[in-house]
């Protein structure tokens, strides 16, 4: 052991990459605490970046495996099990999040952005996810991978489904970069904003898919990620998107629901997201009584950061509609939760999506 109570391991690449490799997967997971000095004079370029992500992913591996889960709280409005939801900007000037102040604020679970059509916002994504999640997991918070989707610039059915493919397959790519999931994982979820594909001057939307092209797109990714995970994707949107777009998309009623709606207290006895001032707004979430069948509410993004261990700025809050009970089954499969009868958005500039292929792969338990 080292001074620092660790064990130094010093590596030179071997010409034979097998050995290479099951020297650096033999030690994760591990008793002992390894710091490793890579030499890569006798590496090509592109495998060095190789060796890199693995020893991240089996780092990230080791520690998730290692975490537990806090004990269901019920510290949110209306006593029901309080989440947030994060992205690059809750990183402001790249600080650190402050997870262990997250979790004693009473954070069950924790919905991070993990990827992004746009290729730039997806580089950012993919940083903050990977670290995050890790620590989140290691203070005992669920967390969950979710996807910011724009919708790709064309009415060619064969485009849309091509398109489709090839994000579900980015997302389950990533997942797996990092290890794939683990028992402190959510199932992934979809975050759908806006169909507009094109915009001119003053944000003028030029082009939008139809809602017919637009639930094709959604149901196209909720297959391959649905295949690879086992598990059904959570689906998110607020009300006139899910009325006017994805209301009628009969393959997509089992999706558990994960609602904006701000405004309502959901403290309140009988609160509900996503009603009308009259009438019922009708979607595939809707029962006959018109109470909509929510998994998750993101009822406010105005909470204050610095209590949930953000540096500065305000954090999306969010509530789970069941018991502890209901999360654990939603967890381990995606099942939507079962609706009670009385329970108590961000813009990025649009570019036309990237429609490169990627190629699918299971992801790993």
């Amino acid at each position: 052991m080292g001074k620092s109570g660790y064990t130094l391991e010093k590596w030179q690449f071997a010409a034979n990459m097998d050995r290479f490799l099951y020297k650096l997967c033999a030690c994760f997971p591990s008793s002992r605490t390894i710091k490793i000095e890579l030499d890569f004079s006798m590496a090509p370029k592109s495998l060095r970046y190789l060796v890199l992500a693995l020893l991240a992913a089996a780092a990230t591996s080791a520690v998730a495996s290692a975490a537990t889960p806090l004990p269901m709280q019920s510290e949110g409005p209306g006593h029901h099990i309080l989440g947030l939801d994060i992205s690059r900007y809750q990183h402001a000037g790249s600080k650190p999040i402050n997870f262990a102040t997250m979790a004693a604020a009473g954070v069950n679970f924790l919905w991070i952005n993990g990827g992004n059509t746009l290729s730039d916002a997806d580089t950012l994504a993919a940083i903050y996810y990977r670290s995050d999640r890790q620590v989140a997991q290691a203070a005992g918070i669920y967390t969950g991978f979710y996807y910011y989707a724009h919708l790709p610039n064309t009415s060619k059915q064969s485009v849309i489904i091509a398109n489709a493919h090839n994000q579900a397959n980015k997302v389950v790519n990533r997942i797996n970069l990092d290890g794939g999931l683990n028992e402190l994982d959510m199932p992934i979820a979809l975050d759908l904003e806006t169909t507009c594909t094109k915009k001119v001057v003053f944000g003028i939307c030029a082009h939008s898919l139809s809602p017919q092209e637009s639930t094709l797109w959604v149901t196209e990714w909720d297959k391959v990620i649905r295949q690879a995970t086992g598990r059904t994707p959570v689906i998110y949107s607020f009300r006139s998107l899910l009325h006017g777009t994805l209301g009628k998309a009969t393959s997509l009623r089992d999706n558990p629901l994960w609602i904006a709606t701000a405004g309502v207290n959901p403290a309140i006895l009988g609160s509900q997201p996503s009603l009308l001032k009259t009438g019922c707004s009708t979607n595939i979430w809707t029962n006959p009584e018109c109470q909509t069948q929510w998994s998750f509410w993101q009822y406010s993004s105005g909470g204050n950061g610095r209590e949930y261990g953000i540096a500065q700025g305000q954090v999306d809050l969010d509530i789970f509609s069941g018991t502890p009970e209901d999360f654990a089954n939603f967890q381990a499969t995606g099942l939507q939760v079962p609706l009670m009868t009385v329970t108590t958005t961000i813009m990025l500039p649009q570019e036309t999506p990237s429609s490169e292929p990627t190629t699918p792969q299971a992801i790993t338990p």
